[in-house]
């Protein structure tokens, strides 16, 4: 296997036995012939590991008592052994050639700081395009500081050892987990992309992205954390921090008025 180095694919996954099954069996279609999967269980009332496949390259950790997404990545993290590691929401699902085409990418890039290699989803109740910042290319730290929106995790392929460098996931954090990754993975690797769909999200009206409330303490909890690398950027681009923060607090109140189907305007092209 010295042409495919391994992958980790790290799904966490909580009561949906018939999605993380769903989303085991995409990568398990993979064209790509070298992964590992890796499934944490975050104290489901069933047990998940007797309802997915016997397969080889399927490992099941369980955490006993519910500790939420970001614990149970890093659990992920501490256990894989891939050269590269993908994390996949037990509700989205990878299309065939995803791993493939993004380890490609890898090999062909000159770039020795490249860390991640990003893609195109679909949103699976629309079958639209997510409109985020998926096409993107070299160094796009001070872009990233400013533009608070990233695409699905399930979307990025990162070297493994930029994730184990930064620390994986911030376990504090109510919200935007994958931003601030993004945030501490920015300073240090430059990234690249496949313009293709390769993979589809589905976005359930109680997911936290919609959650408002939890939204609105991520954000403030995000924007405190990080003020430090805002004000590195010039007292402009700080002052335009706070006033985007006060905007995106007014959005997510609006959102709490107007429910899911307003919101969702903003995160699908049209």
């Amino acid at each position: 296997m010295e042409n495919f180095p391994l992958v980790s694919v790290i799904i966490p996954t909580h009561n949906r036995l018939d999605l993380v099954r769903r989303a085991v069996d995409s990568v398990l279609n993979q064209t790509y012939p070298n992964i590992e999967i890796i499934v944490v269980d975050d104290a489901s009332e069933l047990n998940v590991q007797n309802h997915l496949p016997k397969e080889p390259n399927i490992q099941v950790l369980r955490n006993e008592v519910n500790k939420g997404g970001c614990f149970s990545r890093n659990q992920g993290i501490k256990k894989a052994k891939g050269i590269y590691i993908n994390f996949l929401d037990d509700d989205d699902i990878f299309f065939p050639e995803k791993i493939s085409k993004q380890v490609e990418c890898f090999k062909e890039s000159a770039d020795p700081k490249l860390g991640m290699v990003t893609s195109h989803a679909l949103d699976e109740r629309s079958g639209k395009l997510i409109r985020k910042f998926n096409r993107v290319q070299g160094n796009i730290y001070r872009d990233l500081l400013s533009y608070y929106a990233v695409s699905g995790i399930e979307t990025m392929l990162f070297k493994a050892e930029t994730i184990q460098k930064i620390n994986g996931f911030d376990e504090q954090i109510p919200s935007s987990q994958e931003y601030d990754l993004l945030i501490r993975f920015s300073e240090y690797y430059t990234v690249d992309y496949v313009d293709e769909v390769l993979s589809k999200e589905f976005r359930s009206i109680n997911q936290i992205s919609l959650n408002f409330e939890k939204k609105m303490r991520g954000t403030k909890y995000l924007y405190q954390k990080h003020d430090s690398r805002f004000k590195e950027q010039g007292l402009l681009f700080w002052l335009k921090m706070k006033i985007k923060l006060r905007y995106l607090m007014f959005r997510f109140f609006v959102g709490k008025l107007f429910g899911e189907k307003w919101y969702r305007k903003l995160l699908i092209e049209k």
